[in-house]
């Protein structure tokens, strides 16, 4: 188990993250550097994993 809520499950007490977490942290499973870049039409580069970061707490 991860994290902790308040009472009713209404806010994070302890350990908050991210949707963007999760998928850094599969893409790290993959052998996939989450900070890799992708190009939109315009050439700007974004990473795949948005600003997400590897949560090794996930991984245990």
């Amino acid at each position: 188990m991860v994290g902790r809520t308040d009472r009713i499950a209404g806010d994070v007490a302890e350990t908050p993250f991210s949707p963007k977490d999760v998928v850094a942290t599969l893409f790290h499973l993959l052998g996939i550097d989450p900070q890799a870049e992708i190009h939109d039409r315009l050439g700007r580069p974004y990473p795949i994993g948005g600003n997400g970061r590897v949560r090794s707490e996930l991984l245990a």
